[in-house]
């Protein structure tokens, strides 16, 4: 991991994640980052005020959780992904050459995973992720180490939850995989024919 990593520097990064506002516009009144982010996360120097909601931040984990978000982010050009469309879902595949990249990779999908099953979100500023956490007993994931990264399988057998699941591997983490820190600021769009159930 970056040895710049600072507990502020996870602290911004855990906002911006985790944020319970489920919107936010131009409008939002915006506050400087200032000196949170190290030198080599190219990011905008302004954070809307409804990303910064810490809401969410006591959650079990969330720092730890935090620290390999960051760490694969940082080390974003260093990661491949693959995703294949499977019935009912998708299958990735994430690898890297650098062993302690594979290392972070492994652990984030476990920690993903945890938190989807004791129904703790994260990143509920984002509709996809919201929707994902809102239906996830209606989806499966399950994962497998490969040599130099990780295999996972997520499906479901609701047609609606899978567009979800496609739409978050390719439109949110293969993104961010390529962007690094500038894709994981921005939302993810609802996928074309989601409707949410009326609850």
């Amino acid at each position: 991991m970056d040895p710049k990593t600072s507990p502020t520097m996870l602290l911004a990064l855990a906002a911006a994640l985790s944020a319970c506002s489920p919107s936010g516009d131009e409008s939002s009144r915006e506050m400087p980052m200032g000196g949170m982010m190290s030198d080599d996360m190219p990011m905008m120097e302004r954070m809307p005020e409804w990303m910064m909601s810490n809401e969410d931040m006591s959650g079990a984990g969330m720092m730890q959780d935090m620290r390999s978000i960051q760490g694969l982010l940082t080390n974003h050009e260093k990661i491949e992904r693959r995703v294949e469309n499977i019935p009912n879902g998708v299958r990735t595949l994430t690898t890297s050459d650098d062993p302690e990249v594979v290392q972070l990779v492994r652990t984030h999908v476990r920690q993903m995973k945890a938190r989807y099953e004791r129904d703790q979100p994260i990143r509920m500023m984002d509709p996809v992720f919201r929707e994902l956490f809102r239906n996830r007993d209606k989806a499966s994931l399950t994962y497998e180490d490969i040599p130099g990264g990780i295999r996972a399988t997520h499906t479901s057998d609701d047609p609606q939850v899978v567009l979800l699941i496609r739409q978050h591997a390719r439109q949110f983490v293969s993104e961010a995989a390529e962007q690094g820190m500038r894709r994981a600021m921005r939302p993810t769009e609802l996928p074309e024919g989601y409707h949410a159930d009326a609850e």
